[in-house]
């Protein structure tokens, strides 16, 4: 069929999930007084990256990482890090890979949801990613947390790419003040990873890049289904945090990154499952509302059924994700 048709945003859930509640004192999101915008003035795409055509035509984009870019004020860094500190208490162990994190944030902080939700970042990110993008359709996506470990001697977060597809990775405390815990992605594809790792050897430094961020409030924005990034092992003890949070593409056409098994391996399936059915549901609309508007004339039933087929696949892939009684298990690359 022809052109892409953009979907519409899924709406956040009406409802919070048993259990949750927002907290009684927090402060109010104001997009006027807690953004600070900035772009960033450099990006790299995944071609940059030594990712082949045909593994980019499986992405919404070509974007790779940018460089530093900013989204919060001061006032924004403030009211964020009053919030994720009240937040620590529903931290939970993220496997070996994690061992602080907090998920499901938006449905404990109405400042944290809104900031997520915020139409002007939605822009914001579009500009730089250069394709339509809302907020993640899996909220558990939204507002994701990391914290620093206890044990100086584990890495903050091991090698991975992520579970998705787009996001930010944001400094909530101030990087300038800790030694060591840097952002660190792979300049490399995750096939290479895959073969360091198998083969045993280290990552040469030249290929590890540690952005340096001026500040708390500062971001890069990338590709993470794509990145191999970690975040290193502290050398002194530092409340560091970091803010995660996840978007995906708007076109009706594109392929799914998000890993189930990993989000299943760590978030409460209560919460989980219901949200992997209206995320996969909401694909599964625009490719229906797709096929509707633009499905030709003609004769050729094995096209249709292949529009069909096409069209409602990602809830056919729903299904079988959630038939599934494995345990789930966290894809990494270790700290090598």
């Amino acid at each position: 069929m022809g052109k892409k048709l953009i979907n519409q945003p899924i709406a956040f859930p009406k409802t919070l999930p048993e259990g949750y509640q927002y907290l009684a004192d927090e402060p109010t999101y104001d997009s006027d007084i807690h953004l600070a915008l900035e772009y960033p003035t450099e990006s790299l795409s995944l071609r940059d990256l030594g990712y082949s055509d045909s593994e980019v035509s499986e992405c919404p984009t070509d974007y790779g990482i940018s460089g530093i870019a900013r989204l919060l004020s001061e006032a924004g860094v403030a009211a964020l890090m009053d919030v994720v500190q009240q937040l620590r208490q529903y931290t939970v162990t993220g496997g070996v890979r994690i061992q602080y994190m907090l998920r499901g944030g938006v449905y404990r902080s109405r400042f944290l949801r809104d900031l997520c939700l915020c139409p002007k970042v939605s822009k914001f990110l579009s500009d730089i990613f250069g394709i339509a993008v809302a907020p993640h359709s899996v909220p558990l996506h939204l507002g994701h947390c990391n914290y620093a470990p206890d044990d100086l001697d584990r890495a903050v977060d091991k090698w991975h790419s992520d579970t998705l597809g787009l996001d930010y990775v944001l400094m909530v405390s101030d990087p300038r003040e800790q030694v060591g815990g840097e952002f660190q992605y792979f300049f490399g594809t995750k096939a290479e990873m895959e073969e360091i790792k198998s083969s045993g050897q280290s990552i040469p430094e030249d290929r590890i890049v540690s952005p340096y961020f001026p500040g708390p409030g500062y971001m890069v924005v990338m590709q993470g289904g794509m990145v191999v990034h970690r975040g290193a092992k502290l050398k002194e003890v530092y409340d560091r945090i970091t803010m995660v949070n996840g978007y995906v593409t708007l076109d009706t056409v594109s392929h799914d990154p998000s890993r189930f098994s990993d989000i299943k391996a760590v978030d409460p399936h209560d919460v989980l499952f219901p949200e992997w059915a209206r995320h996969k549901a909401w694909l599964a609309r625009g490719r229906l509302d797709r096929l509707i508007d633009e499905l030709p004339f003609t004769r050729d039933r094995n096209y249709i059924i292949s529009e069909l087929k096409n069209a409602i696949h990602e809830v056919e892939v729903a299904i079988q994700d959630l038939e599934d009684e494995a345990p789930g298990f966290s894809t990494n690359y270790g700290d090598l």
